[in-house]
């Protein structure tokens, strides 16, 4: 243990001696402090400070991202090449003892310089305003979907031929990526029901609002007329020109104990909607900085992955091939989801083709639970970052991975010596 805390004061002061906490400080406060004056929003109050939480944060932690990624990956190739990390063994210290020292002082200098970023951001901010939870109607999944929908998807005729030839896992996968975008259609004088969970969200009494949205890739708008009703709650809208609206309910009564949001629509035509995407209840959480705190622990653990993965390359391979790789899985995490998505199962007809899907797939599944992560959006917006979710991405960033990377980087320690 007396080892463990030498190595992380050894490299904290490197840290400090090199200026790299000095500098990403130094960096960090003047881009918040200057970007409200570089930009301008969409005229409102609330775009304003969507755009300022959002950009301004985020160009923050995106320096940090780079930053103490190229730092870790030559945390230990730098010292191994120069022949410090020979000294430091013969002392001795556990190889495990150098990769937890040396992550956790990295992790210390980012988490520093992001509290010293959202301490100005929260200067200029409204603490006491709140924030919603936000939930989304409960449905079946959409694997589970995906196999209800197969065998009429099949019968279609119009179902391409080639998706009728496709192995049944590929005709699945497509159907399951395509869940999302599943349509459901309200006729005129016509009602429907969606079901909530309000068990993690039941909001304290305060006011309950239903959030729609009407703009997809193809930028169309609907008419909305009709009457929203959850328990005693009510409330009549009629929208013709907004792609995203909110629609406050009001009444005597209190939610229903079942969840279930009604809908009859009273316009002229056929609404029609994505209940996965297009249709939220939004109900009260707390205030927006305790919502920022939360958001600040999260991004904390993601910069306690990337800086682990970093100490475990510096341990595995020399400071050039160590970023490189470092950056190489940065960037396809980041474009293998749309990849993904944008690119259809029905063109799977050559080997080149599958082999890249494949690879593409693996990457946006191994790299989705930490791509998956980041609160920047929800704090941009006013919603809730979940306890329960903050929770989960410490227990995943702050223990269980930069712990697996430690281990990985102590096993490949001693043979790289060897080498």
């Amino acid at each position: 243990m007396i080892s463990f805390w030498r190595i992380f004061s050894l490299e904290i002061l490197a840290l400090v001696r090199s200026r790299t906490l000095a500098m990403l400080t130094a960096a960090s406060v003047a881009w918040m402090l200057a970007f409200p004056h570089l930009v301008r929003g969409d005229g409102t109050a609330a775009g304003a400070r969507e755009l300022d939480i959002h950009f301004s944060l985020g160009g923050v932690f995106a320096l940090l991202v780079v930053a103490l990624l190229s730092s870790a990956t030559g945390a230990i190739a730098r010292e191994r090449a120069a022949k410090r990390l020979q000294l430091t063994l013969v002392r001795p210290v556990r190889y495990l003892s150098i990769a937890l020292g040396k992550i956790l002082a990295h992790v210390a200098v980012g988490a520093f310089v992001l509290a010293v970023s959202c301490g100005v951001l929260a200067a200029r901010s409204d603490l006491g305003r709140s924030c919603s939870h936000v939930l989304s109607p409960v449905l079946p999944s959409p694997a589970e979907e995906a196999r209800d929908m197969y065998d009429a998807y099949l019968k279609d005729p119009e179902t391409p031929e080639a998706v009728r030839k496709a192995p049944k896992a590929v005709v699945l996968r497509l159907l399951t990526q395509r869940a999302v975008d599943h349509y459901q259609t309200i006729s005129t004088n016509s009602s429907t029901a969606w079901r909530f969970d309000l068990s993690s969200a039941a909001g304290d009494g305060g006011p309950i609002a239903v959030r729609l949205r009407f703009t997809n890739q193809l930028e169309m708008r609907q008419d909305v007329v009709g009457d929203f009703r959850f328990g005693g709650l009510s409330a009549t809208v009629s929208n013709m020109t907004q792609a995203v609206l909110m629609v406050p309910l009001a009444g005597q009564g209190g939610a229903p104990a079942d969840g279930v949001l009604g809908f009859s629509n009273r316009g002229k035509t056929a609404l029609m909607l994505r209940p996965r995407r297009d249709i939220n209840l939004l109900t009260p959480a707390d205030a927006f900085g305790w919502n920022l705190l939360r958001a600040y622990v999260a991004l904390v653990a993601i910069l306690a992955i990337v800086v682990a993965l970093g100490i475990f390359l510096s341990a595995a391979l020399g400071r050039p091939v160590a970023l490189f790789v470092a950056i190489v899985l940065l960037v396809v995490g980041e474009m293998s989801p749309s990849v993904v998505e944008q690119y259809p199962d029905e063109l799977e007809t050559s080997i080149a083709d599958r082999i890249g899907l494949v690879i593409t797939r693996f990457a946006a599944t191994v790299t989705r639970p930490v791509s998956s992560l980041s609160p920047l959006a929800s704090l941009a917006k006013d919603e809730c970052v979940e306890p329960r979710e903050m929770a989960r991405v410490a227990l995943l960033g702050s223990v269980v991975l930069p712990f697996a990377f430690a281990i990985l980087a102590a096993f490949a320690l001693p043979r790289k010596q060897d080498d």
